[in-house]
């Protein structure tokens, strides 16, 4: 049986680097003023699946000290 060489990339390192919060954009009005099919068409899904403040839950294991194992 002939095996075929892996093409894939190895892994990159895990950066240290943070990711940018966006915990501040305004959902509605990017929605309302995108001109992009694609953004426009997630900020609707987001905002029609979007929990009320008392439906929203956070869990003791969505925690950023929280080690899953």
């Amino acid at each position: 049986m002939a095996t075929t060489p892996r093409t894939e990339r190895a892994a990159a390192a895990p950066s240290a680097e943070l990711l940018p919060d966006f915990a501040g954009v305004d959902v509605r009005l990017l929605a309302a003023r995108t001109d992009h099919a694609v953004l426009g068409e997630v900020a609707t899904l987001l905002l029609r699946n979007w929990p009320t403040g008392d439906e929203a839950v956070a869990y003791y294991e969505d925690g950023p000290g929280k080690l899953l194992r």
